[in-house]
């Protein structure tokens, strides 16, 4: 239930991964009632994802090529954290924690 009618949406400069959202906008609704907050309401950080690759084919005979490739996964470096808990009956829960795992490295022949 939304208790203040304001957005929960932070200043960026207050955002932290412990802190994504204003959870003192929020009060649990009385039990077996429904809350008054809008419907997707909190967003989450939003992805950076940049993937690069350069590859060249080269002609050895008319029926033999070689490819020359290289290849760059996240370029920026950036970590994506997934979408914050909106639990607000656990306070522990109303953080943003998770982080995908860091996909392996592999080479093609």
């Amino acid at each position: 239930m939304n208790i203040r009618n304001h957005l929960p949406k932070l200043p960026r400069s207050e955002r932290s991964l412990t802190r994504w959202f204003d959870a003192s906008a929020f009060a649990a609704p009385a039990p077996f009632t429904y809350g008054n907050s809008a419907r997707n309401l909190l967003f989450g950080p939003g992805d950076i994802d940049f993937d690069l690759s350069v590859l060249k084919d080269t002609k050895i005979k008319e029926s033999l090529t070689v490819q020359f490739r290289s290849e760059f996964f996240n370029l920026p470096n950036h970590p994506n954290f997934g979408n914050p808990a909106a639990n607000i009956s656990v306070p522990s829960t109303v953080e943003e924690s998770s982080a995908p795992a860091i996909r392996a490295r592999s080479s093609s022949g």
